[in-house]
């Protein structure tokens, strides 16, 4: 197992740009060079310049040594940024048999036959259920705690979104999923959402819920926005962030945005548990991205029966912010720095205005 205070982060870093194809077309330049330079080495070649192949001969070694390390180190990146479930399920995809949209699609199309995963946007209604000031936070750990602060249990039950106004700037915390029930019902944070989400922006309640909470808080055609999101709140995030130009910034803990992240020029910092299934449900790994810093650890389990809910849940998504609030490695530094800086002139040393709204199907 894992350090339980050990992260790996990739991505962010504009001089290490990688995808899996990159790196095999170098792993094949390396080999064509390493099989050229023998080709050189022939008895038959000797009678031609023999000194020239005999200097070849000395040092082929050493570059033949220097070719395998590289080609080891290749391996070695392939395998710590694209782990095995992400590369089954992208090679799957680069051959149309399989992406996360699709499969949605299909889902959808079978469980509508059937009465159910319905989707009932014209029925979305949100109302503010509370009202008070904090100051801004400053961490991506503070991000963590205010995302789990959000959540229905600490609301009597009810589906919320929260957003923080600071001057012209709002910060948008949305939960993640709060009841399985295949028939959509009035909370909007619940599997048909989730099922909607994934095929696409603009198609989920939850969506046009946090949309309409925005409006409710006095968001302009001219706002900036970052969006912070936990499992299907991440997916809201990354679905308005495609289409919205005021966001700027986007969070995200536990969330599958794997199938729409590249799409994406804003700085992100996604957090992932690599025991967590939720994050894989996108079936595509974060892409390399000089924008984008993935954050993965593997998070401790004290109740082996609930190891899928303890690796989701968001209390244990904050330690792993923490940890990623400490790290210097460049990339992850870089990308946090970003995030931070979208809302930290204005907010910082103020108090905001919160508000809580409550998010329905009536």
């Amino acid at each position: 197992m894992a350090d339980v205070d050990q992260i790996v982060s990739y991505g962010g870093d504009p001089a290490i740009i990688a995808t899996r194809t990159e790196i095999e077309r170098v792993q094949t330049y390396l080999s064509s060079a390493a099989n050229l330079l023998l080709g050189e080495l022939e008895v038959t070649d000797f009678l031609n310049q023999p000194l020239k192949r005999v200097g070849l001969a000395m040092e082929l070694p050493a570059v033949q040594q220097r070719i395998d390390y590289l080609l080891q180190a290749l391996r070695t990146a392939s395998n710590e940024y694209f782990d095995g479930e992400a590369l089954i399920a992208k090679e799957l995809t680069d051959i149309g048999l399989i992406s996360a949209p699709v499969i949605a699609a299909g889902l959808l199309g079978v469980a509508n036959d059937a009465g159910l995963l319905r989707e009932h946007l014209n029925k979305v209604q949100v109302q503010e259920v509370k009202k008070f000031e904090r100051f801004a936070p400053d961490s991506i750990a503070q991000l963590a705690q205010r995302t789990r602060l959000t959540t229905s249990a600490n609301y009597g039950g009810l589906s919320t979104v929260t957003i923080e106004r600071f001057g012209g700037t709002y910060l948008v915390y949305v939960p993640g999923t709060q009841t399985w029930n295949p028939i959509s019902g009035a909370n909007p944070l619940d599997f048909t959402s989730n099922m909607q989400a994934m095929l696409g922006p603009g198609l989920a309640a939850s969506e046009v819920g946090v949309q309409m909470a925005l409006t409710n808080a006095g968001a302009k055609p001219n706002s900036k926005l970052i969006l912070i999101g936990h499992s299907q709140g991440g997916m809201v995030a990354g679905n308005i962030a495609r289409r919205d130009p005021r966001v700027k910034a986007m969070v995200t803990f536990g969330a599958p945005i794997g199938q729409l992240a590249g799409e994406l020029k804003i700085p992100i910092v996604a957090l992932e548990h690599s025991n967590d299934i939720v994050p894989k449900l996108g079936l595509k790994a974060n892409p390399m991205g000089q924008n984008i810093s993935t954050v993965v650890r593997e998070v401790p389990i004290s109740k082996p029966i609930d190891a899928l809910v303890e690796a989701h849940d968001i209390s244990n998504y904050e330690k792993t912010a923490q940890l990623a609030d400490e790290s210097q490695e460049f990339g992850l530094k870089r990308v946090r720095e970003m995030v931070l800086e979208a809302f930290g002139a204005e907010g910082a040393g103020k108090q905001g205005q919160v508000s809580v709204f409550e998010m329905r199907r009536n």
